[in-house]
């Protein structure tokens, strides 16, 4: 029977998230909405705090995976398959925006769930349970904000008409597929702990329902920064530190993996500064958001198949 290894320290971060999100609905209760530029203020914080320097590990997790395979490592083999990668996927999002959008969802609905649910089997069911649980985890996210949502859509396929159309009836029926997700989740969940019994987390998973319940009280902005730059992003912490020095006391581990991602972290923010400063001085006549999303979707592809190298290592 496998188990998940937490220790009580292992939860923290996830009560400081909750405490934190229970602390923005009393803001926005008491002062009628959170302003605009602290919602921007406290997601780049969560952003650059914990979300993006879980993404820039991605060499040092690609090449302990191959240590523990048994193959060699090469820089310039890593670099070169992250430099195609996006660039074919860029090149895909400037033909067919609605199905790379999907193909992003899909991809970090996976994702999502394997981070979710972790140290299972590495069996059909189990890895349907996870795909099942990520795609209920965005869907969730979307469909409570509906209203935010609907216009960003538009904007990032080129407001084409069938993706509208799609996401309109999704709307519609809002309650009907979550409700149908929650269900097929538990029925998936219970079958494959009596197939392959695993001992369940329940705390955890419990931390994740209370943290994506409070975020559909506040909005898309601060919810997906508390689920991506909080939970998710300190949860593939954890793992990566277990995973780069299994012995290590996990705090201090932690603490010594963020600090590699320092440098990695810091170009990425050069890079988006850079990005906007372009948009500026461009006399702002064109729409950022369709290109900023598409390069932030471009590299976080490569970040899915390094940590899906690392989660297949662990599960075993």
């Amino acid at each position: 029977m496998l188990t998940y290894p937490l220790t009580g320290a292992a939860y923290r971060p996830a009560n400081l998230l909750i405490g934190l999100s229970l602390g923005l609905t009393g803001w926005q209760l008491m002062s009628g909405g959170i302003p605009l530029p602290a919602q921007w203020l406290i997601f780049t914080g969560l952003l650059f705090g914990a979300g993006i320097p879980h993404g820039a590990l991605d060499h040092l997790v690609s090449r302990q995976t191959a240590q523990r395979l048994g193959k060699p490592f090469s820089w310039v083999r890593f670099i070169a398959g992250y430099v195609l990668m996006m660039t074919a996927y860029g090149l895909l999002w400037a033909l067919f925006p609605s199905f790379s959008l999907a193909l992003f969802l899909v991809g970090s609905a996976w994702h999502f769930g394997e981070t979710d649910i972790e140290r299972v089997p590495a069996s059909i069911l189990w890895t349907l349970t996870r795909l099942v649980a990520g795609v209920l985890v965005i869907s969730f996210i979307l469909l409570a904000h509906a209203e935010e949502v609907t216009p960003i859509l538009a904007r990032i396929t080129r407001y084409d008409t069938l993706t509208a159309s799609i996401w309109q009836t999704a709307v519609s029926h809002t309650h009907l597929l979550l409700i149908g997700t929650v269900l097929l989740v538990s029925g998936l969940l219970g079958l494959s702990i009596w197939v392959n019994p695993v001992a369940v987390d329940w705390l955890r998973l419990t931390q994740l329902v209370i943290i994506l319940a409070v975020g559909s009280c506040l909005p898309l902005l601060l919810s997906f920064g508390l689920y991506f730059g909080g939970w998710h992003a300190l949860s593939s912490f954890q793992a990566i530190g277990d995973y780069l020095k299994p012995a290590g006391p996990a705090r201090s581990t932690s603490q010594r993996i963020w600090l590699r991602a320092v440098p990695f972290t810091a170009l990425s923010l050069a890079g988006l500064l850079l990005f906007f400063g372009w948009w500026h001085l461009s006399t702002r006549l064109w729409d950022p958001l369709p290109l900023l999303f598409i390069f932030l979707s471009v590299i976080t592809l490569p970040h899915l198949f390094a940590l899906h190298g690392m989660r297949t290592q662990l599960d075993r």
